[in-house]
């Protein structure tokens, strides 16, 4: 039994199938992500390798061509940059796009850990990172405090900002620049250490061992077990000066400097002309872009700027991707709504019916609703690209309607029964209305199934929301048409 037959011998049937098809789509649609850009791998892995009190040439000879070397035997690179700094280097891996840049991490780290045995042994950690377009931070925003150095306020700013944030739902992370919380720097002098013999490794050792946790084991003591283990924590500054190098009583502070304070910032940012930290919401993956920015917004405007021990601070937010997606899809969505009221007007103007006109309307938001409720069950979200993409479709979704209504319409007139000339109607060209929708389909099928580049990995998003809204026009005009 083809769709016309079902629509016309099962009118009930086909009514609860169309109710059931807009229920869904609509409860879909109303738990459809919203995002501002789909969620892509953008084809590059980069690798930080810091080297600590090192020169540019040295980077380059003891780190960056063994680290080449290795790295150039990954499968599918296209290109692999180095650089070599003042204590780190850097590489830039670039890939195909479609590459499954989770088994690439995996072997670039693998790669790393065969290398490191013969790099420098006071390297520090290696970094392995990559971009996807959900790393992109949801909220920027700008904390400044008139007459104020927020430099030395790292745990202010943690404790009643930072931590409030990270505790909306849906925050990945939040990430402050321009202060850093402060660190004990120990320098040490060269001629003191010259002068006093002094092991520098062994005494890189040393402090290491004297502020780590060892645990020791279990310890029974009849029917109770005990955990023991050291802790080694240095409780202050002069704990750390008093330490002893060696056994002729030398101490770190008789070769050292130390001190306890906020490490330099590259480079510094403004607000009203004061000197500002920055402050930036990253999202989980899965969460709803504008509920976390509103959440986060929220929390901002009610507990931050009233909390009494934050007066004076500036919290300014200049940019949020909420305000971007709802007046981007506004915007979209206006266009949308224009096109299709134009769209009724044109096939009133050409059918002088207005009982036909509204039929064949109604094929225009069952289809965008459809659409919608398949992107959810595909795991798409509701972003600008596919949002422009249903948008496209508006303009085609009547066009399988008003071929399958003249049809109708025209064998009505020679046939009076109302029942058999909708299923005639219908019938004669339902196979012409499948096989011009298929054709149209066909021209979007290689930005999905084709080869991944620049171009079509983002006009996929397009592609797939263009798709279903036909496929489901196709849908309506032989279901829909036929039961009206």
């Amino acid at each position: 039994m083809n769709l016309p037959e079902l629509a016309v011998k099962r009118p009930i049937t086909t009514a609860m199938l169309i109710v059931s098809v807009l229920v869904m789509g609509g409860i879909a649609f109303m738990r459809l992500p919203l995002a501002y850009l789909p969620e892509v791998d953008i084809p590059f892995i980069g690798i930080n390798i810091p080297y600590p009190n090192s020169d540019p040439v040295q980077v380059e000879k003891e780190i960056v061509k063994p680290v080449e070397e290795v790295l150039s035997t990954l499968a599918g690179v296209k290109t692999l940059n180095a650089t070599a700094r003042a204590d780190e280097a850097q590489f830039f891996l670039q890939f195909d796009w479609g590459e499954e840049l989770d088994i690439v991490r995996m072997q670039v780290s693998e790669k790393m850990d065969l290398i490191k045995p013969d790099l420098p042994a006071n390297i520090g950690e290696v970094v392995i990172f990559s971009f996807n377009t959900s790393d992109i931070p949801v909220v920027e925003a700008r904390l400044s405090a008139q007459g104020v150095d927020l430099s030395e306020s790292y745990e202010l700013i943690e404790a009643r900002i930072l931590n409030r944030i990270r505790r909306v739902a849906g925050v990945a992370r939040v990430d402050l620049d321009g202060v850093e919380p402060r660190e004990i720097d120990i320098a040490l002098i060269l001629e003191k250490v010259k002068a006093h013999n002094v092991d520098v490794g062994a005494l890189i050792r040393q402090l290491q061992g004297a502020s780590s946790n060892i645990v020791l084991g279990q310890i029974d003591d009849g029917a109770m077990r005990y955990t023991a283990r050291v802790v080694g924590e240095f409780q202050s500054m002069e704990e750390i000066g008093n330490l002893a190098i060696n056994d002729r009583g030398l101490r770190i502070k008789d070769i050292a400097e130390i001190t306890y304070e906020e490490p330099p910032i590259p480079h510094g940012r403004h607000l009203d002309g004061e000197f500002a930290v920055g402050l930036s919401v990253f999202k989980e993956s899965t969460a709803n872009t504008v509920e976390v920015v509103r959440s986060v917004l929220a929390v901002i405007n009610d507990d931050i700027n009233g909390d009494p021990l934050l007066q004076g601070i500036s919290l300014f937010v200049w940019e949020n991707q909420a305000d971007q997606i709802t007046g981007g899809l506004n915007g979209l969505l206006k266009a949308g709504t224009i096109g299709a009221l134009l769209a009724v007007l044109s096939l009133y103007f050409f059918l002088r019916r207005f009982d036909s006109t509204i039929i064949v309307s109604l094929s225009i938001p069952f289809s965008i609703i459809a659409a919608c409720g398949i992107l959810y069950f595909m795991g798409k979200s509701l972003n600008i690209l596919s949002m422009m993409g249903l948008m496209l479709a508006v303009g085609m979704l009547v066009d399988n309607a008003v071929v399958v209504l003249e049809s109708i319409d025209r064998t009505h007139r020679k046939e009076p029964g109302r029942h058999k000339s909708a299923l005639m109607g219908a019938r004669q060209v339902s196979t012409a209305v499948a096989a011009s929708t298929l054709t149209t389909l066909i021209v979007f099928l290689p930005m999905i199934l084709g080869a991944k580049t620049s171009l079509t990995t983002w006009l996929k998003e397009i592609a797939i929301a263009i798709t279903i809204a036909l496929a489901c026009s196709l849908f309506s005009s032989l279901t829909l048409i036929p039961l009206m």
